[in-house]
């Protein structure tokens, strides 16, 4: 009898299946191992990025209290007073001292009440350096009295560095 399989094919052969179940196993094995470790990895290091977040919160903890009682305590002092103009310009004045604004005239319109809140314009014309006012719109969009800035006009005043603000501001204010 001859032999089916000289040494060399057998040897052939033994390798194409080995590398044919090495494949299978490969892509039906290892691959979703990998797959899933890989999601694994990512989902840790989401979870360590929250958990840095987590932790500079919990280090400004205090600060945002204080922030949050500050907010409070004027809650209920402009509540005691129910005079939310006044309240409302008093901010005004404040944040654009802050960032070195001059006030030139300050008005308060005739507040809107609707069904929900109620809104307070205010117009206000000022004056000061670019820097300046780029510090007010942002205390004013960053300002825990719900400010927000509804229209502005900025104009250079002659021969000088001086710009010349035109804002119409709004305040809204929740309705008991």
């Amino acid at each position: 009898m001859q032999r089916i399989l000289t040494k060399r094919e057998k040897i052939i052969l033994y390798i194409t299946v080995s590398m044919i179940i090495f494949g299978f196993v490969f892509n039906f094995v290892i691959t979703p191992v990998l797959k899933k470790s890989e999601l694994l990895n990512k989902r840790i290091e989401i979870t360590r990025t929250k958990l840095r977040k987590y932790i500079l919160l919990l280090a400004q903890k205090d600060y945002i209290q204080q922030r949050y009682k500050n907010f409070s305590s004027r809650l209920t002092l402009s509540d005691a007073n129910k005079s939310t103009s006044v309240t409302s310009l008093s901010v005004l004045e404040a944040l654009a001292k802050d960032a070195r604004l001059r006030i030139i005239d300050i008005r308060p319109q005739t507040p809107e009440n609707l069904e929900l809140y109620k809104e307070i314009l205010i117009d206000l014309r000022t004056e000061g350096s670019q820097e300046g006012y780029l510090k007010f719109f942002y205390n004013i969009e960053n300002s825990l009295a719900l400010l927000r800035i509804k229209k502005f006009r900025l104009n250079t005043k002659p021969n000088t560095q001086t710009l010349e603000g035109n804002f119409s501001i709004s305040q809204i204010l929740l309705s008991e």
